[in-house]
């Protein structure tokens, strides 16, 4: 199939990259800037094995790239839209970027493939809209709904090993038409309407998010009567009606999807009079994590003002440079509210210009001099550092590990270390100590 993919941000660049992979003819349409850089196989973004896929799609002629949407559009079999729908005003989804590429569709001159297939995400009944629009401007085609189901990080895996795969459609040449486009893939598929596939994007990542949140709840009263809430959520994650995923203690969700789509999922709630408390609440327990880990901090501080914070970890998850609604951000704005002075280090985030920030070469430099560390992304090579020297190299040894990255193995030699304080998620301090020093 010739399929050409409006937007080359990680949902549309994957999607090209893969579509191609599997044999496609694949023309993905973005800004003149971008293209020019993904022309010199130049990426924007890091993504685990998206790189050597890009030159080799790019190198065999399966994977071109334009800047116009009308001559990228002529011969298409499909066409994907894969641009952002970021959060706007009251939570409401901001569908400018989506508008543009209709409006170029409807200049194209009539130049519109038969199908449209939406990747961005949506709220209910935006496919039933769309298509309307443009038949009423004379174009014949009808607007599907395939969601992603994609996590930074592991992307291209999760594309070409879905779970499942979701064609919102209402047309038997809809649904051969994906079939073929995602042949080769072995995943169960479900066909529904179109209503009901954006609200499976919805309802998926808002699960997620209460799962979370939930995790995270019950880390709190942990704290409180000095369990341990990694055994907890062990035993609550075996029953298979719950299962073991996303039940992990730490600083929160963060990213462009979940709060997003949590944000965009109670708009649409309120627009149909329809409240719901139990997303409400999961928005309301993450939004509470950072700063109830910084008070534990300026508990022991006392003043927090002229402090210095080592922080590992900037991207709102592993494996991947993007930084949007990272918790980090909350960190840092709750840091320049207290006056603490703030030094990072990240294996991949390029250093930006963030306002009274250092970021650092190395985490050895971002613990240098620094009164706490705090690990806000669970990077695999934190654990792996010499610890003994980043606390050695700190001015007060004080470690909040916000995503329990450090073994307990670690975890005994630095309580070796006179007035070390080690801090972690889900469990008591006192609790913490005793039980680390007696396995030593």
């Amino acid at each position: 199939m010739r399929l050409t993919i409006i937007g080359t941000g990680y949902v549309g660049l994957v999607a090209a990259v893969c579509f191609a992979k599997l044999g496609h003819f694949v023309t993905a349409v973005d800004r003149e800037h971008v293209i020019q850089d993904l022309r010199k196989n130049k990426l924007a973004i890091w993504e685990p094995d998206l790189q050597e896929m890009l030159e080799t799609c790019h190198t065999e002629g399966r994977l071109s790239f334009d800047t116009n949407i009308a001559n990228a559009s002529k011969g298409a079999d499909a066409l994907m839209i894969a641009v952002g729908t970021p959060t706007g005003v009251n939570g409401q989804t901001d569908f400018s970027q989506v508008e543009d590429v209709i409006a170029q569709l409807k200049h194209a001159g009539g130049v519109c493939p038969p199908f449209i297939i939406m990747k961005s995400t949506v709220p209910v009944g935006t496919c039933d809209e769309l298509e309307a629009n443009l038949l009423h401007a004379g174009l014949q085609t009808e607007v599907v709904f395939n969601p992603e189901f994609l996590r930074q990080g592991s992307a291209i895996n999760d594309f070409m090993n879905p779970d499942r795969i979701v064609f919102g459609c209402r047309s038997h040449l809809a649904k051969a038409a994906l079939h073929q486009l995602y042949k080769g893939i072995n995943a169960p598929i479900q066909v529904c309407d179109r209503r009901s596939a954006e609200l499976i994007k919805y309802a998926s990542n808002a699960f997620l998010a209460m799962k979370i949140s939930f995790a995270n709840m019950i880390a709190d009263v942990c704290e409180g009567y000095g369990a341990d809430n990694r055994q907890v959520m062990q035993g609550v994650g075996a029953d298979r009606r719950i299962g073991p995923h996303f039940l992990r203690e730490g600083i929160g969700y963060g990213g462009s999807c979940f709060s997003k789509d949590l944000q965009s999922l109670l708009a649409s709630g309120k627009a149909i009079g329809r409240s719901l408390p139990l997303l409400e609440a999961t928005a309301q327990i993450n939004d509470e994590r950072i700063p109830q880990l910084l008070e534990k901090l300026i508990s022991l501080w006392g003043n927090p003002r002229g402090k210095r914070l080592g922080v590992l970890g900037i991207s709102f998850k592993p494996n991947t440079n993007d930084m949007r609604d990272a918790p980090f951000l909350t960190l840092l704005r709750l840091c320049y509210l207290y006056g603490i002075e703030v030094q990072t280090f990240d294996p991949v985030v390029q250093p930006t210009s963030i306002e009274k920030v250092f970021q650092m070469d190395t985490a050895y430099e971002a613990a240098a001099g620094a009164d706490a560390i705090i690990i806000m992304t669970e990077w695999p090579q934190f654990a792996e550092l010499d610890w003994l020297l980043m606390v050695q190299l700190m001015h007060q040894p004080i470690l909040l590990d916000g995503r329990n990255v450090l073994s307990d193995e670690t975890i005994s030699r630095l309580m070796m270390v006179d007035n070390m304080i080690y801090i972690p998620v889900g469990r008591a301090m006192e609790r913490a100590r005793h039980d680390i020093l007696s396995k030593l």
